[in-house]
């Protein structure tokens, strides 16, 4: 399981002991209130072609401090984004991300610092104090009330599969298949999450971006269609606007975090884009 390195930098994989595979870097950004163990269900698919880093958002369960949103919350977390990837050695990197860290990985690219993309379920494609941004706000303002009521009963549920399906109902569209270990740790990183009061501040007050210029590589937006916290035909317009030539994908049957609803399908998604863009890389003119 994923752990904290003290610097925020935690990883998964290959860089598991702080040491490179030699494979084509691949770096993973999990959700709000989320933890890097979400991705464990496709590391062995995805580790197989890359040297794969998981790593903690800033302000995040595990992660280092976000205290000071600055004049645009999203780019200073992707500033503190690039220093993470400093700090792993990468200039550039496979950049892969899922709700806030779609968005994220999305606003790397744009700083170029992307080989491939792919945003699954992205937030931030809202407009300003939209309909949409007040939802999500909602949402997890929700689920952070009932974690303060039923943190113990929600550990205790989440050994059991009929008790992942009252827990895990919103975030996975197959609760039984995410298992009890995993949901364990998901339920204690959303309760220990210190920037979230911050972040459901700031992050609506946020456009959704006017451009995507800039970006290199492929990009690929992939979104469940049982995606309940930020389903598609309300979360996707602002992103088909500024990504009218990303590849979007349509996974059937997921829902917003679908790492555990079909891990093959997931690292499919992910390694056609990932792997294509490597063979583009190392292939002579």
């Amino acid at each position: 399981m994923a752990g904290s390195n003290g610097k925020g930098a935690s990883s998964n994989g290959n860089r598991r002991n702080g040491a490179s595979s030699g494979k084509s870097p691949m770096l993973l950004v999990h959700g709000f209130t989320g933890t890097p163990v979400m991705w464990d269900p496709l590391l062995p698919y995805l580790e197989e072609h890359h040297d794969v880093a998981a790593i903690n958002l800033p302000g995040h369960y595990g992660g280092i401090p976000f205290t000071d949103p600055g004049d645009h919350i999203a780019d200073t977390l992707t500033d503190m984004l690039e220093t993470q990837m400093d700090e792993l050695g990468w200039d550039r990197a496979h950049l892969v991300g899922n709700s806030l860290g779609g968005w994220a990985v999305l606003l790397l690219a744009q700083r170029r610092r992307a080989l491939s993309t792919v945003a699954i379920s992205p937030a931030g494609g809202w407009g300003l104090d939209s309909a949409e941004s007040k939802r999500a706000v909602r949402i997890f303002k929700t689920i952070q009330a009932q974690l303060a009521l039923f943190e113990p009963i929600a550990y205790e549920l989440s050994k059991r599969p009929r008790g992942r399906k009252l827990t895990m109902r919103d975030a996975v569209a197959y609760p039984e298949r995410l298992p009890g270990p995993l949901a364990t740790q998901w339920i204690r990183a959303a309760a220990n999450t210190p920037a979230w009061r911050m972040m459901i501040e700031y992050a609506p007050k946020v456009n959704a971006p006017a451009t995507m210029e800039g970006l290199e590589g492929p990009v690929r937006v992939a979104w469940g269609s049982k995606d309940r916290i930020l389903p598609f035909k309300g979360y996707s317009p602002g992103w088909k606007a500024v990504l009218p030539d990303a590849d979007w994908v349509r996974l059937e049957g997921l829902g917003h975090v679908p790492m555990s609803d079909d891990p093959a399908l997931v690292s499919q998604t992910i390694l056609e884009v990932s792997t294509a863009a490597t063979r583009e890389v190392v292939e002579p003119d």
